[in-house]
């Protein structure tokens, strides 16, 4: 009996698995479209599916990173504090928040218009 619920159990994560990695390469596949458009290339199948595959990955190595990164503060929830220790961690996604912080005072600088 234990047996059965471990392969139910262990059935219902490889599900949840492929599912998480269909929504990736969905969400690839449509990237990849509007690039094709904005661009005027061509992906083929092979390709998103290559992007999809290494992106998947890519993202469950921050999720590893992220556990140990909030279990070496001894805390079971990830935080802010996590995820900015995993930018600083990886280049693209330092340069990414950088970008992103840029343009977020840009947009401030440009609402910002004192009233006299």
């Amino acid at each position: 009996m234990m047996e059965e619920e471990e392969g139910a159990e262990e059935q219902q994560r490889f599900s949840y698995r492929q599912r998480l990695k269909a929504a990736v390469h969905y969400t690839v596949g449509c990237l990849c479209e509007e690039v094709a458009s904005d661009k005027e290339v061509q992906f083929s199948k092979q390709t998103i599916a290559a992007i999809s595959e290494v992106t998947f990955r890519q993202c469950e190595n921050f999720a590893r990173d992220l556990e140990m990164f909030a279990r070496h503060a001894k805390r079971s929830t990830i935080n802010t504090e996590d995820v900015k220790l995993l930018a600083r961690r990886s280049n693209s996604l330092n340069t990414m928040s950088e970008t992103g912080h840029r343009l977020q005072c840009v947009r401030m600088a440009s609402l910002w218009r004192p009233q006299f």
